[in-house]
């Protein structure tokens, strides 16, 4: 549910930066809900099965918050980079 809702401000975001770079405002905003879950899903499949391991055997509370909700974080923290880099360029 969380990821959802960071999913639609991410694109809301991207959005209202299109008309800034002179990019086309959906598909712009589309992208940057692709990067988003493309990040997400990465960090999901790479990084999560080596903490919730970790996790699951020492049942620290910060470490099963991590393996929730960090694909969060590390997927609008690369939207956010590629919105940065991208619209610098332009």
């Amino acid at each position: 549910m969380i990821g959802s809702v960071a999913a639609a401000l991410i694109a809301l975001w991207f959005y209202n930066t299109a008309p800034r770079s002179g990019r086309p405002a959906i598909s712009w905003a589309v992208s940057g809900v692709v990067v988003y879950f493309l990040a997400a899903v990465l960090w999901t499949l790479i990084v999560t099965p080596a903490i919730k391991d970790t996790a699951s055997h020492t049942q620290n509370g910060v470490l099963v918050f991590i393996v929730q909700y960090a694909y969060i974080a590390f997927g609008a923290s690369s939207a956010l980079a590629v919105n940065a880099w991208l619209n610098k360029a332009a």
